[in-house]
């Protein structure tokens, strides 16, 4: 009997690795000729990294560079024997300062590193970042240069509020290989560059600034997308998930030419998940993420669809309810949810028991003969 397990991470609780561990003992329990392949998820926020080096082999690097209050930190990213560069942003891009003081040029040093490696190919998922100067900081790493209105260099290490000096920008110093490289970008939140779909107007309680702090914010994105449409006659306002990342996806689409993706497409991408989930006699998957009030686009709703696509018997073992509606729409032949409200914290043991007994009941009921 082939069984297909893959689950997303549980809002840093558990790792999609540990998850998958866990459930895959409680249905191995239940089921003797059990064929088990484990998938591991990703998704915009977390995971990218250990997903993708779980599937492929390569090699990590791990360098110095600044985090988003221009600190030095550590940054660890991968280079896949297949060709692929994968950086998870979210994880070195944290800060302490002022959102609008805090700066991306922490991911345009990875990329130059890779890019020096000669990078072909770039997996960067963007969320959980906490950055919105619109890629500012990032362009100045990877050799951009922006100008006030008396020709003085504005430092964008200084953070998204220096957008409001420039007056010029120069893209001529650009790294050389982002000519040659293709680049993903991994976002599953659904956000404009700037306006009322912005990441900001649309996050901003959970950023802990008020809607003043966040107009502000909001207003310089407006004004860094009016400085590429009136000097380099480009685009960057329309451009669907293009707030991902505090404007990064907008601006590197724009540039680069990037692909914007959700996770589960990246996921369908590197894994074959399609052809996995057509394979499998059951599939169980889940996540326990938290939607901080916004439908997340994770690889939990892709499986259910191909579960429905394939006829497959499903399990979903979730951390909140968030999608269970959808769910029950797609066929999805057992929901379980874990909690009633999302603890803020929890041992990744504790979660990975619950996960397994879940799974175990779960199992016990899908093969219990009913007269």
């Amino acid at each position: 009997m082939k069984i297909l397990v893959a689950m997303d991470e549980f809002n840093h609780i558990i790792s999609s690795y540990d998850a998958n561990r866990y459930v895959e003992e409680g249905v191995a329990s239940q089921i003797e000729d059990a064929d088990i392949v484990q998938v591991p998820l990703f998704n915009g926020r977390r995971e990218l990294l250990n997903a993708v080096f779980l599937w492929k082999s390569g090699t990590q690097y791990q360098i110095s560079v600044h985090d988003a209050a221009m600190q030095t930190v550590d940054a660890t990213y991968g280079q896949t024997e297949d060709g692929l560069t994968i950086i998870e942003a979210g994880q070195f891009l944290k800060g302490t300062l002022p959102l609008v003081q805090q700066t991306s040029y922490g991911l345009g040093e990875v990329m130059r590193h890779a890019l020096d490696k000669n990078a072909q190919h770039m997996i960067i998922s963007v969320g959980a970042m906490d950055t919105f100067d619109g890629g500012a900081g990032m362009l100045q790493a990877l050799g951009a240069q922006f100008y006030d209105d008396e020709g003085r260099i504005v430092d964008m290490t200084k953070g998204g509020g220096q957008i409001k000096h420039v007056r010029r920008i120069d893209l001529e110093g650009l790294h050389e290989g982002l000519k040659q490289c293709r680049i993903q970008i991994v976002t599953d939140f659904e956000s404009k560059l700037y306006g009322k779909q912005s990441a900001v107007m649309k996050t901003y309680p959970n950023l802990n600034i008020d809607r003043e702090e966040a107009v502000i914010i909001d207003n310089l994105l407006w004004y860094w997308s009016e400085l590429f449409k009136h000097q380099h006659h480009i685009v960057l306002g329309m451009v669907e998930r293009g707030g991902a990342g505090g404007g990064i996806a907008a601006t590197m689409q724009a540039l680069f030419n990037a692909d914007i993706h959700t996770s589960h497409e990246l996921v369908d991408q590197i894994t074959g998940l399609n052809q996995l989930v057509k394979q499998a006699d059951l599939v169980v998957f889940g996540e326990g993420i938290d939607e901080q009030d916004e439908m997340i686009e994770t690889s939990s709703l892709r499986i259910a669809e191909l579960c429905q696509q394939y006829d497959k018997p499903s399990i979903a073992l979730c951390g909140t309810t968030d999608k269970f509606e959808r769910f029950e729409a797609l066929g999805v032949t057992g929901m379980f949810n874990t909690f009633i409200d999302m603890p803020k914290t929890l041992t990744d043991f504790k979660m990975g028991i619950q996960l397994r007994n879940y799974a175990v009941q779960a199992v016990r009921l899908l093969r219990t003969p009913f007269n």
